[in-house]
């Protein structure tokens, strides 16, 4: 008898760490993913259950093992099919139907009553007179000053005017401290010389040349209005040339200042 039973005993055993658990009869078909289905039997044999020995002394703890992979979830079982329809019960019997009652006599038509004689217009009132008009209420307070507008467009600008007369001199500013003394400088070019003035040689273009014998080494102006250009050239302005400087101006009137011309000897 005990046999059998160990024969139906099912357990599941864990993969990973061996811990066994007992299955219900019920559930012998199923186990945890990780957990394996074993009968008692072929865990244990087939033989009675011997007298409990004595617990021996446990042993010292052995290192961990490495924890083992998971264990492929098994597949879903298959669904069972599904019960036939049973059949249809037969209709009830429909019963009698029952007697219509008798229909009762329709009642007599009552007499239509006579109309009312139509009463006399009332006569129509006196016209009331009008009221008398009331005084003039008095006037309110100012309102509040409502907020400023916003500012119009900026208005097209107006056309360039002409160009103002050119302001006096203002007065010679005090003389300032002596700075102090430079370091010597080297020697210059011999007989260097410095020419002042200047003739037309274009629209609003001066050139002064240097004397005979003397070609430019640069140049400078005194000049009312903006320069443009400054540069050495020849008489005519041309700035392929050596003997002369040339200034060109884009405001003030026409050739209203100095050009200067520092010359140096050619031989």
């Amino acid at each position: 008898m005990q046999n059998k039973r160990f024969q139906r005993t099912f357990v599941c055993v864990n993969m990973h760490n061996g811990l066994i658990k007992v299955i219900s009869r019920r559930q012998h078909n199923r186990c945890a993913t990780g957990w394996k289905r074993y009968r008692v039997s072929d865990l244990f044999g087939h033989g009675m259950r011997g007298v409990r020995g004595v617990a021996g002394t446990p042993g010292p703890a052995g290192p961990a093992g490495p924890q083992g992979p998971a264990g492929a979830a098994g597949a879903n079982g298959a669904a069972g099919p599904a019960g036939a329809m049973g059949p249809i019960g037969p209709a009830g019997a429909q019963g009698p139907k029952g007697d219509q009652g008798v229909q009762g006599e329709t009642g007599a038509q009552g007499e239509t009553g006579a109309q009312g004689e139509q009463g006399i217009q009332g006569a129509t009132g006196a016209t009331g007179a009008d009221g008398a008009k009331g005084a003039d209420g008095a006037v309110g307070p100012a309102g509040p000053i409502g907020p400023a507008g916003p500012a119009g467009p900026a208005g097209p600008a107006g056309p360039k005017g002409d160009t103002g007369a050119a302001g006096a001199a203002g007065p010679a500013g005090p003389t300032g401290p002596a700075g102090p003394k430079g370091d010597p400088g080297a020697n210059g070019l011999s007989g260097v010389i410095t020419v002042a003035g200047g003739a037309a040689s274009g629209d609003k273009q001066f050139t002064v040349d240097c004397p005979a014998n003397y070609f430019a080494i640069s140049g400078g102006f005194n000049i009312q209005g903006s320069v443009t250009a400054s540069y050495r050239s020849n008489a005519s302005g041309d700035p392929a040339g050596t003997t002369s400087w040339t200034i060109k101006q884009s405001s003030g009137a026409s050739l209203s200042g100095t050009v200067y011309v520092y010359c140096a000897p050619s031989s």
